[in-house]
């Protein structure tokens, strides 16, 4: 899990391109769905702030709108839904007002603004955008961090739309992240990123790739357990162990015993400590970029552990 920075700037700049595209259905309801300035508001929330304000907007929207109910709801077939006037009429109308397809999937203009290289959740696989909105080849999905289904106002929210990959995007579906229970990109303390990868022997030619959480707190401890869990990020990178793993232990075992920790040296008489690992092992050293490059978070720790082995 890699992190994002809040950004006034860039979550207005949002909100002021995607707000045309909204008002003329605001219209077509005559506010009876949400206002002009509740959109905003919407769009503009932080991370925190989100959950609240989809709880205090639904009751005006939805008369006597129960969050159990409406969730028994969502677990009726089509048909079913339709037969529920209560809820089903109501969640078509925000969803035509807040359509995500319309105004955020078929666009570019947000994977421009976040230009995040690689996967928030995984960071394994590129999510680099190429292209535009008149000329489409190739940008981010988004994970809407809390579900767009079970919260149906914050579809659009600028901080709830999280750059992902396909794979990562498809097992988050609908699972229900909060911010007690999973880590948020947002949100993450400092407790919440002490965690790191390693790896230990199963035979004598194969490793696996092992997750060590060193937080104090048992709440973020479980949130990382919960997020590497759910997205099944320990599965995902044991698959690497007979690839890049194997690859960095093999600079470590198969050469001197300080090979890996001469050969940065040496070089780092010409070249900067980033450059160093950049050309060496193709990642990024710096938390704030280890999105530029795949498996940069992951590769750092593994070598960092192979620096101190003696």
């Amino acid at each position: 899990m890699l992190t994002l920075e809040y950004s006034d700037v860039k979550s207005l700049r949002f909100y002021n391109e995607i707000k045309n595209k909204i008002s003329g259905c605001i219209d077509k309801y005559n506010g009876s769905i949400v206002s002009p300035e509740e959109i905003k508001e919407i769009i503009l929330a932080n991370p925190e702030d989100l959950i609240n304000l989809n709880n205090q907007l639904i009751v005006q929207v939805i008369e006597d709108f129960d969050q159990n109910e409406f969730e028994t709801y969502l677990k009726l077939n089509k048909k079913s839904r339709a037969q529920n006037s209560k809820y089903h009429n109501k969640i078509k109308e925000i969803n035509e007002v807040l359509n995500y397809a319309r105004i955020v999937g078929s666009d570019y203009f947000l994977a421009d603004l976040l230009n995040q290289a690689t996967c928030i959740h995984c960071n394994r696989n590129y999510t680099i955008t190429i292209g535009n909105k008149n000329s489409k080849i190739v940008r981010p999905e988004y994970d809407h961090w809390f579900s767009k289904s079970k919260y149906p106002l914050l579809s659009i929210s600028f901080y709830n739309l999280i750059p992902s990959c396909s794979s990562c995007n498809k097992k988050r579906s609908n699972k229900n992240f909060q911010l007690d229970t999973h880590l948020n990109p947002y949100k993450m303390t400092d407790d919440e990123k002490k965690f790191s990868f390693s790896f230990r022997k199963t035979n004598f030619i194969e490793n696996n790739v092992i997750l060590k959480i060193n937080s104090k707190e048992d709440i973020s401890k479980q949130k990382i357990e919960n997020h590497f869990r759910d997205l099944c990020l320990n599965e995902i990178y044991n698959k690497h162990s007979n690839l890049e793993l194997r690859d960095l232990l093999d600079l470590r075992y198969k050469y001197s015993e300080n090979y890996i920790d001469l050969l940065i040296n040496t070089l780092k008489n010409n070249l900067s400590k980033e450059e160093v690992y950049r050309l060496v092992f193709g990642i990024e050293i710096n938390e704030i970029d280890f999105h530029k490059r795949p498996l940069s978070k992951f590769k750092k720790d593994i070598i960092n552990e192979l620096l101190n082995i003696k």
